[in-house]
This record gives structure tokens, C-alpha cells and sequence, in this order.
């Protein structure tokens, strides 16, 4: 009896260590994935929101751009002020807009309460004015950094350098564009709030041009704890380094799962939540990648690939109810020559451009997709010749009338177009090869125009 306790409890502790060690193993597998799950769902949500808060503040700044480009047409003249300030604030987050000409405040609305900055010199070198001073030497926009003035609303004050053209093409400084902001009412629609429902805190944070030191603008109720995970990345936005930081609200090692797990857990459960999760995980991360491969990475529409593949179960659709579709084919004409002239970052902008232009065009089910280079390609069903034509004649139009504004260059750019049947045609790349033929013919014929392939 003694030899069979004696042998048993070799065996207990045998089983023991095996299980701790396996328990431990999966308790370590289980940190690691919870660790990856919250990058990727950080990254995600980084990305997500410094899009928001780029869209939030880029939407008021365009106003200061407004007023910046009124001046320099006018050149340098201001022809009612008030009157022209008064149709750009149409949002209860602007506080005033001013204009400094030569960096000295002449004129500010709305008035009432704003007296006291009459006469303000931005171009003094005293603390808290570099902003001006680097957006002058710079021609860029700068954003101030929040502050509390005497009215005790916290503020931020974005300035823009007006340059006027001169007749021998140098340009000569006009002054500052101004325009104050109440912070942080401008974020409202950026929707930081949903980060701390989530499990997450935030920062948005810049480098003091004063200081040279890292100063948090704005954060969320709760600070970022000492080693816990953590992703930043920089809010696309006019010239302005800003970057945002979400983090976890708590470490890995202070997580009552990560203890709960590691002392309660079985193999076989504990096996089967991490396989189930890791599959969960995989799942979201195959399902982000696969919308991420349907859409152009430069424009953000559809790619050609995607288009063949769904343009190509429209049609079958088609065929079945015996509707009429059309293929049109566009192409911006002379694009090179804008590449050459003013970079292709500018052409890549151009393309950005164009695309949006067109796609707010279009009907929600028409599939529109860049097809290479500066083709674009689009997809109209349930309509006739006449509807797909003027699609196009409109299309065409916006292109040549409007000019595109990137920077200080004005761009006129036009485009030709070819359409072609796809139904009774019913082949998606004879359809195309027929919508390219009129494009050649439009090309042909001196651009800028509209050709319908007739048989």
C-alpha cells in the first residue's frame, strides 16, 4: 500500500507540474494575442480618429484659405470685410477672424468684445508669437497652441501667411490671416469620447516650437499608464505636427484576467478561448484586409480588379432582366504634362481630386473604379443612351470648368470620354475594348469631348 500511495503521488505531482506547465504556456499565448488584439485595434482606431480630427479642423481652416485667396485677388485690397467674414462663420466653434497686414491687426470679426486686439503685432518676438513667425518664414499654416486668454475660453488660433504675386513674379508678404477657434468644441465631431468606452485612453500632443518639449494639447479623463500598450501616429492636417496617441487603460500585468486566468484556467478550456479568439482575431484582421483590397490606394475607389469581378455579376443581372448598361471610359488629357510641371505628388493630388468630383456625381449603385494611371472607368445600369451621355457631358463639364486649387497652383485640366453598350453586348471586355475605341476616337478628335461607340 505504501509503495502504490508513494507511486500515486508521483504521479499527482507528474500531472501537477505538466498541467502548470501547460496552463502557464497558454496564459503566456493568451497575453501575447491580447497584446496584438489591442495594436491592431488601437492602430485601427488611431487611424480612424486622426482622420476625424484632420476632417474636423481642415474643414475650418479652408476658411482662413478663403479669406487668404479674396486677398491676394484683390491684391491685397479688402472689399467688406464684414460682410465677407460674416458668410464664413457658419460654425459655433469659430470665435473672430482678423487680418493683420504686415502682422498688425487692422480689422477683426466680429468686433464686439474683440477691441482689445486691435493693433496686436503677431511678428513680435515674444514667447507664444513664434507660431507667426514660422508660418511667415515657412508660407505654411500654423496652428497655436491651446490657451486660456482673458475671456477664459480655452482657444486655438490657426494662421496662414499671405504672399501677393509681383509683376516681375517674386511676391512680396502682405500679412496674416487669422482666425480663433473655441477649443476643444472643434473636436466634437472627431468623437474622442468613444476611445474610453472601448477600453481606451488618449492624447493628442505636438513638439512647443517655444519650449522644443513635448506638450499634450488635449487628453482624455484618464492618463496613459506607465507600460501599457500604446500606438501614435501623426494627424494629417495643414502643415501642423500633431500627432495622437491611444493607449490601453491598463498594463498587461494588472489585469485581473491575466490573474484570474493564470490560477483558475484548465488546459482544455483555456486551449479552446484561445483558439476561438485567435480565430475571432483572424477573422476581423482577413476581413479589414480584404475591403482594404477592393479600393485604389491613392483615390480611395474601387480598383480595377474589383470592378471586372463586380461589373461582371452586374451583368448577369442584366441579361436576366433585359436592361440597358453602359460602359464610359475617361481619361484626363495631357495629365503628363502636369506631372512634369508640378510633380506628381501635385498629379497624385489632381487624381484624388477628380476622383471625388466624379464619384458625387454618380448614383449610389453605379461602380466607378480607376482603371490605371489617369483612366478612370464607370458602370451605369438601369438607364438608356441619352442618360449615359449627359452622365457624361455633366462629368466633363465640372472637369474643365473648375480648376483644381493645390497650394498656390491653379490647375485646368479637361478629359475625354468613351462609352459603349454592355448590354446587348453582354461581354464585360468587349464592352470595355469598344468604350476604349470611342476614347481614342475622342482623343483623336482633339479631346475635351464625348464619344459614343456606334456600331
Amino acid at each position: 500500500m505504501l509503495s502504490i500511495m508513494k507511486r500515486f503521488s508521483v504521479q499527482a505531482i507528474i500531472a501537477f507540474l505538466l498541467m502548470l506547465s501547460l496552463c502557464l504556456a497558454l496564459v503566456s499565448n493568451m497575453i501575447h494575442s491580447r497584446y496584438q488584439n489591442e495594436i491592431l485595434a488601437m492602430e485601427a482606431l488611431a487611424l480612424e480618429k486622426s482622420y476625424c480630427i484632420s476632417d474636423a479642423l481642415t474643414r475650418l481652416l479652408l476658411k482662413t484659405e478663403m479669406l487668404s485667396v479674396h486677398i491676394q485677388h484683390n491684391d491685397g485690397k479688402i472689399s467688406d470685410f464684414e460682410a465677407l467674414t460674416y458668410l464664413l462663420i457658419d460654425n459655433p466653434a469659430i470665435m473672430n477672424i482678423l487680418i493683420a497686414p504686415n502682422g498688425v491687426v487692422s480689422e477683426i470679426y466680429p468686433l464686439g468684445g474683440n477691441e482689445v486686439m486691435i493693433g496686436i503685432d503677431f511678428l513680435e518676438e515674444n514667447a507664444g508669437d513664434i507660431e507667426a513667425i514660422i508660418a511667415m518664414q515657412t508660407r505654411a499654416f500654423m496652428m497655436d497652441s491651446p490657451y486660456y486668454p482673458v475671456q477664459c475660453t480655452q482657444i486655438l488660433v490657426d494662421i496662414l501667411p499671405v504672399f501677393i504675386d509681383e509683376p516681375d513674379g517674386s511676391q512680396r508678404f502682405w500679412g496674416i490671416v487669422a482666425m480663433t477657434l473655441r477649443y476643444p468644441d472643434i473636436l466634437i465631431n472627431a468623437t474622442l469620447d468613444e476611445l474610453s468606452a472601448m477600453s481606451f485612453g488618449h492624447e493628442i500632443w505636438r513638439i512647443n516650437p517655444d519650449s522644443g518639449e513635448r506638450q499634450i494639447i488635449v487628453s482624455g479623463e484618464l492618463s496613459y499608464p506607465r507600460f501599457a500598450n500604446f500606438v501614435e501616429t501623426p494627424i494629417p492636417m495643414m502643415n501642423s505636427d500633431w500627432h495622437l496617441r491611444v493607449f490601453a487603460l491598463q498594463a498587461w500585468y494588472t489585469s485581473p484576467k491575466t490573474w484570474l486566468a493564470a490560477v483558475l484556467s484548465v488546459a482544455i478550456s483555456l486551449k479552446a478561448a484561445a483558439v476561438m479568439q485567435n480565430y475571432k482575431n483572424l477573422k476581423v484582421v482577413k476581413d479589414r484586409l480584404e475591403a482594404l483590397s477592393i479600393a485604389d490606394p491613392l483615390t480611395g475607389i474601387y480598383n480595377r480588379r474589383y470592378f471586372m469581378e463586380t461589373v461582371a455579376l452586374q451583368m448577369e443581372r442584366i441579361i436576366r432582366q433585359k436592361s440597358k448598361s453602359f460602359i464610359i471610359v475617361l481619361d484626363l488629357d495631357y495629365f503628363k504634362a502636369i506631372n512634369d510641371k508640378f510633380g506628381h505628388q501635385t498629379g497624385d493630388m489632381v487624381l484624388k481630386e477628380t476622383a471625388n468630383r466624379v464619384a458625387a456625381m454618380l448614383r449610389p449603385y453605379d461602380i466607378f473604379a480607376r482603371y490605371g494611371g489617369e483612366e478612370f472607368i464607370i458602370f451605369v445600369s438601369d438607364t438608356d443612351k441619352e442618360s449615359a451621355m449627359g452622365l457624361a457631358e455633366r462629368i466633363r463639364h465640372d472637369i474643365a470648368k473648375n480648376q483644381i486649387l493645390i497650394n498656390d497652383s491653379k490647375i485646368n485640366i479637361t478629359s475625354s470620354f468613351g462609352i459603349a453598350p454592355a448590354a446587348p453586348i453582354n461581354r464585360l471586355e468587349e464592352a470595355i475594348s469598344l468604350a476604349d475605341k470611342a476614347l481614342y476616337i475622342a482623343k483623336d478628335e482633339g479631346r475635351n469631348r464625348v464619344v459614343f461607340y456606334d456600331a
